[in-house]
């Protein structure tokens, strides 16, 4: 196994629309080699601009 590289977090938060005093954080990691970093940055980015909260879900 190669050594990892812990090369970008994200912490997107959203409120809790039943109390807003609360919020959710969700933590998202790329994890790489160094060589496979400049490969995978990008799709990362993609998929980090595409997380939203499911709007159709219930707040049990």
């Amino acid at each position: 196994m190669g050594r990892c590289w812990d090369g970008a977090q994200v912490h997107p938060s959203m409120l809790d629309i039943a109390d807003p005093r609360n919020r959710s954080v969700t933590r998202l990691v790329l994890t790489a080699t160094a060589s496979q970093h400049p490969a995978v940055l990008a799709d990362f980015r993609d998929s980090v601009r595409r997380v939203r909260p499911d709007a159709g879900a219930d707040s049990a």
